[in-house]
């Protein structure tokens, strides 16, 4: 795979200011492109394939074109171009060869669903990156140095978007699990096969501007006292730490899938275009 495109993303990218003169770094993303490659290349994926994705904007361009796919579909509920309803795609069964998402799930008000519908309308493979739940998630919470609703990003758009399928509304931050994504899966597509890869690890992927908004939270005042841009650099000497031993990676803030649509259950078959049980004379075959 080409990783030409990573230092530019991640490392050499220019100061930004935001709409309030606050100067911003731009997100680094290594940690992320090094999780999505590396499954990019356990599922063998044809980088030259069509890939769709679901929420997406100009940031999934540029870290999907950074692991070298080159036919990017973006839609997005409320695009100009292609609107879809990642809860109600409204494309037939296996449109895609591939379909990705990106911090779009947790906006859903119902992400099983989503999830569904995106290994509904794929060939293949279905790939997302969603928060993960663990036990140090969970004390974070409870610490106050997280929050289960997503205030800051509904206040950072205006307070008009940005929450509950970009509604003005904060959304719960649903977390995932392999097993919850396993069992969403099943009770969804019940007649098929899957195989499920679910890496959790730590990733603190923010801008001084994100960190501010987070006022709901202890993490906005601890920012204003260590700065900003001091503690996104403490934030990612911490990850490169905790992402080195698996015990403490397994707790970590983001949960990277992989989904491969496989064959039908053994127990199925198609009777006039309809998935149904075997009859029991043919299963016993």
């Amino acid at each position: 795979m080409d990783l030409s495109n990573e230092g530019q993303m991640s490392e050499a990218a220019p100061l930004e200011v935001a709409a309030d003169g606050v100067l911003q770094t731009p997100k680094k993303k290594s940690c992320l492109l090094k999780v999505v490659r590396r499954y990019l290349e356990i599922c063998e994926v044809d980088l030259d394939q069509p890939v769709l994705v679901l929420g997406g904007g100009p940031e999934d361009v540029e870290i999907l074109t950074a692991c070298g796919f080159s036919n990017i579909v973006l839609s997005n509920l409320r695009a100009a171009g292609m609107a879809l309803d990642v809860e109600n795609i409204s494309l037939p069964d296996n449109s895609y060869p591939v379909v990705f998402a990106h911090a779009v799930l947790h906006h859903c008000r119902c992400p099983q669903k989503a999830v569904g519908e995106m290994v509904r309308v794929s060939q293949k493979y279905t790939f997302f990156l969603e928060p993960n739940d663990s036990w140090a998630l969970r004390m974070l919470v409870r610490l106050g140095y997280s929050f289960p609703y997503e205030l800051a990003a509904v206040s950072g758009n205006g307070y008009t978007r940005g929450g509950m399928r970009n509604g003005p509304i904060p959304n719960y931050i649903y977390r995932w699990t392999r097993r919850a994504v396993e069992s969403s899966l099943f009770a969804y597509h019940p007649e098929r096969q899957f195989q499920v890869w679910a890496h959790p690890y730590w990733d603190f992927y923010v801008a001084e501007q994100d960190l501010l908004f987070r006022t709901e939270s202890r993490v906005a005042s601890l920012a204003k006292k260590v700065g900003p841009r001091s503690f996104i650099t403490l934030l990612h000497f911490a990850q490169r730490i905790l992402n080195v031993f698996s015990p403490l990676r397994s707790q970590g803030n983001k949960l990277f899938c992989a989904i491969s649509k496989g064959e039908l259950q053994p127990w199925i078959e198609i009777r006039d275009g309809q998935y149904g049980l075997k009859r029991r004379s043919e299963a016993s075959k």
